[in-house]
């Protein structure tokens, strides 16, 4: 019989609900987007087949609201997996054949509803 956890997470952008039975992986795209410095952390185990993660958002302390830059434009490739842009969901890296351990990637990300303003840094995968 299989079981299933769910864990609540009390974000600044809201609740986030995880399923341990569907989770690919864990982690946080961090801070230092707006700065160009964005310093993402996630981890997986070899066992799932990829990691999904949501796109950097421009944060507007006033409002209290998120926007996702979701116009990615990916300026390094990670070097031992391959990573996908999936339209108005979040970015999905996954690893190559048999790998373990750490790779990085990064993007340049914007949103039409944000003028002028650009996020970028780098999203480093552990893989486990």
């Amino acid at each position: 019989m299989r079981s299933s956890i769910t864990f609540i997470v009390l974000t600044a952008a809201g609740i986030l609900s995880v399923s341990t039975a569907h989770a690919a992986c864990t982690g946080t795209n961090g801070r230092g987007w707006g700065k160009g410095n964005g310093n993402g952390q996630f981890e997986m185990t070899a066992s799932d087949k990829n990691c999904r993660i949501s796109f950097p958002g421009f944060i507007d302390d006033v409002r209290k609201t998120r926007t996702p830059a979701t116009d990615v434009t990916i300026t390094r490739k990670p070097a031992k997996g391959s990573v996908s842009v999936v339209a108005g969901k979040g970015l999905v890296y996954t690893p190559g054949p048999n790998f373990k351990g750490k790779d990085r990637f990064c993007t340049k990300n914007r949103s039409a509803k944000i003028k002028g303003k650009t996020l970028s840094g780098c999203i480093t995968v552990t893989v486990r």
